[in-house]
């Protein structure tokens, strides 16, 4: 069977702004409906820079991956227009090769040693994800797509710390939706996470300080050189890194006064529920009524869990719609 690799074999249409400042910025509209103005809904994904689609060629077999989720736009397109932007320098799909046969293939140790593009390493950032949100925004009020109503911008892990800055310097956005992002700095999860361990008996409690101190170092780094994208940590530049680590998504939420809905999961390695707890604390201190928190007990950062020895998946996409019609 022939493999959906365009945009066309998902519904999308496809769409570019060329900019001066962000470079070219390639974005995808469902076509359900495209013709009608309808309220936006934005989805943006989380890191890395990896294509919406990736064509798999192992051994004797072909398959499909995607890195956005086709049941967003499936429970989207019909009452929205559905939105998605690919990361700076990244084309839409790309082909992977493996060795791997059927019975072996697993999708992350094919996508592991996946070498994202230069363009993608020099211009992502923060500050990137968000100006091209907002000038893909812009675009489409302009081509009368929007009916001047909603625009909700969901922001799953990554994409979970763009949607609070995007909001704070955007007041089109009407509602927002973060997903196991965070609420405090970033580095602090790698920092409580060393007291964690010591706390558990698993390291000692010099082991966690000297491992606190070598990754002060580390951040030092790279708040010193901000824009560095030849230097790396944890996967990541120095320039993604400091720009995300520039400002707390608590600072941004608080300046908010539209509807806010937060998803945490408690067993999350990826985005710790620890600092996200925070930001319902501090709106109870602030006396703001505009957040939904919503955790996930016993999820981990896919929003599944361990239910009767099986493993669940917890729709919360259908409680955010519900909660966007009823705000």
């Amino acid at each position: 069977m022939a493999q959906p690799t365009r945009p066309i074999d998902y519904g999308l249409k496809t769409f570019s702004i060329a900019d001066s400042k962000l470079g070219l910025i390639s974005f995808y509209v469902d076509t359900t409906g495209i013709s009608r103005k309808a309220p936006l809904f934005i989805d943006i994904n989380g890191s890395g820079g990896l294509p919406l689609c990736i064509y798999v060629k192992g051994k004797k077999f072909e398959a499909t991956a995607n890195t956005f989720t086709t049941e967003i736009m499936a429970n989207t397109k019909s009452k929205y227009h559905y939105v998605i932007l690919d990361k700076p320098g990244t084309h839409f799909c790309d082909t992977v090769i493996t060795n791997q046969s059927v019975k072996e293939y697993d999708v992350h140790e094919v996508l592991k040693d996946y070498k994202f593009s230069d363009e993608y390493t020099k211009r992502l950032s923060l500050q990137w994800r968000v100006e091209a949100t907002k000038k893909v925004v812009s675009y489409l009020i302009k081509h009368k797509y929007w009916d001047k109503t909603k625009i909700v911008a969901y922001g799953y892990s990554e994409g979970g710390q763009v949607v609070p800055t995007l909001a704070a310097e955007d007041k089109r956005i009407t509602h927002i939706a973060a997903v196991v992002g965070s609420g405090l700095n970033q580095f602090y999860d790698g920092i409580i996470g060393w007291r964690i361990k010591s706390a558990k008996g698993e390291i000692t409690q010099q082991q966690a300080q000297d491992s606190i101190e070598a990754s002060l170092k580390n951040i030092a780094n790279v708040y010193k050189n901000p824009t560095a994208t030849d230097k790396e940590i944890g996967g990541h530049s120095y320039q993604r890194w400091a720009s995300f680590c520039s400002v707390a998504p608590f600072e941004q939420l608080r300046k908010l006064t539209i509807p806010i809905y937060m998803v945490a999961a408690t067993a999350d390695n990826s985005s710790p529920i620890y600092g996200l707890d925070y930001v319902p604390l501090e709106f109870l201190r602030l006396g703001k009524t505009n957040l939904t928190y919503d955790a996930c007990v016993g999820c981990n950062h896919y929003l599944s869990g361990i239910d009767d020895g099986k493993q669940v998946s917890h729709d919360y996409l259908r409680k955010i719609l519900d909660w966007v019609d009823r705000n």
